[in-house]
């Protein structure tokens, strides 16, 4: 499928002028039905088989985040923005979706686009061959092809370039890799966009005294594999106090030790295989390298392979004796690995904690300190209290955009931002940040 080429620019020296905006019921009507659509039982058979065609992910994996979690957090968007006329659409927003997580970023990005009146131009990636055809039909079809189109089959940076360099778009949502994200900023204040991107979380799991061990260590293993461990909001750095360590590495390797590894089209697998042979070597090597500077591989890492993929599976590693310095704690694993840091005050926590250039979610188990607290709930997107991202009485959590330090960077270059705020970190809720508030002395982002 060739990428859409929108064909709202007008030439260089026009004004352009916000789109008239369909009615804020209109538009929750319909992501209401896009919700129904998404997990009506032939789109969900169909979607589900091809997404794990594409990816290997497990069945009860994207069943979860691609299909039921999406649906609800649809129709949460849509109960939260009916009602909202103080906002106007800021023009035509591109979202670039990444290819490990459609369904939320379906419901927090393209929905709050599309709910502020928006054209907003969805960028699928080109390597969900099977699966991407399907979700543009349901787009098309349930929010129709004037005010959402598609783009894919073309690189990813072609298509973030034309859309920094398109007169009509106002703003480009991008999720991703941190490493690359300021190559594009020049090109975003040369024609004057909002940038706005969301990456890695590296997100901490902590386990004071005091703590229920079995809640810990079950929020332990839903948080470090929620998508096999291939996520930004996973779990990927468990502190757990020195009284507390072994009690809970013990039962941590039981739980895991119980799951059933294998083909990713059984609903029964709890652990399939990894989405690449590149990720599969880049989680080897940060094990290589941690074992060498001292971690102790308590339990897993080996590598298997998965017949009915053809994909590498890593057994779920539990690592003991892990350093902050280590590649497996300081860089995001995107595997199923659970390096275990131990430590015996709140000052040693607190500086393990903040050695990390990422700040998206955490999870917090005990009686905490107030210092402690008050560290997570500044450097941190969402806290969770004895439970984690995925327990599902904190979906409404998962609509939060943003993050700290590097997991949540925004540049604003419409006119009348202060260059200085740039970029900007911290939660952020993008329908404000996609729509332009009425009667604003700032003016109007496509004026320019």
């Amino acid at each position: 499928m060739p990428v859409v080429r929108p064909s709202l620019a007008p030439s260089p020296g026009d004004t352009i002028r916000p789109l008239s905006r369909p009615s804020p019921a209109a538009c929750a009507a319909r992501v209401r039905a896009l919700a129904t659509a998404l997990e009506s039982p032939p789109f969900a058979a169909a979607f589900v088989d091809a997404y794990i065609r594409d990816t290997g992910f497990t069945w009860r994996e994207v069943w979860a985040r691609e299909i039921a979690t999406p649906a609800r957090l649809l129709r949460l968007q849509a109960e939260q923005t009916a009602g909202e006329t103080g906002r106007l659409p800021v023009g035509q927003v591109a979202v670039m979706m990444p290819k490990n997580s459609l369904g939320l970023t379906l419901a927090k990005a393209v929905a709050s686009a599309y709910l502020a009146g928006n054209t907003t131009v969805v960028y699928l990636p080109r390597q969900l061959t099977a699966s991407a055809p399907l979700y543009a039909s349901l787009l098309r079809e349930q929010l129709g092809s004037t005010q959402v189109r598609i783009a894919h089959g073309d690189a990813g940076a072609r298509f973030l370039e034309m859309q920094l360099a398109q007169p009509a778009c106002a703003a480009v949502v991008i999720y991703g890799d941190d490493t690359w994200i300021e190559t594009y900023v020049p090109l975003a204040r040369a024609h004057g966009k909002k940038l706005i991107f969301e990456g890695p979380g590296n997100d901490p799991l902590i386990v004071w005294p005091g703590a229920d061990l079995d809640q810990a260590v079950d929020g332990a293993v839903r948080g470090g594999l929620n998508n096999g461990g291939q996520s930004c909001s996973a779990l990927e750095r468990f502190f757990v106090h020195v009284e507390l360590y072994e009690d809970f590495t013990r039962r941590l390797i039981d739980r895991l030790a119980a799951l059933r590894l294998g083909s990713p089209f059984d609903p029964a697998t709890a652990v399939g295989p990894l989405a690449s042979p590149r990720v599969w070597g880049r989680l080897h090597a940060q094990l290589r390298a941690s074992v060498a500077r001292g971690a102790r591989v308590r339990w897993g890492g080996s590598s298997l392979f998965e017949p009915v993929t053809g994909r590498p599976l890593l057994q779920p590693a539990v690592l003991t004796g892990c350093r902050p310095d280590m590649p497996v704690v300081r860089d995001e694993t995107f595997g199923p690995v659970f390096p275990l840091l131990a430590f015996a005050e709140a000052d040693g926590l607190l500086a393990a904690l903040d050695a990390t250039a990422y700040g998206l979610n955490t999870a917090a188990h005990g009686p905490l300190p107030p210092a402690v607290q008050d560290y997570l709930l500044a450097t941190h997107r969402n806290v969770y209290w004895d439970s984690t991202a995925v327990c599902p009485h904190n979906l409404p959590t998962r609509l939060t955009d943003g993050g700290y330090k590097r997991s949540g960077l925004l540049w604003d270059f419409w006119p009348g931002a202060d260059p200085r705020d740039a970029p900007r970190s911290g939660r952020r809720n993008l329908f404000l940040e996609l729509s332009h508030p009425v009667g604003s002395d700032r003016p109007h982002p496509l004026e320019r």
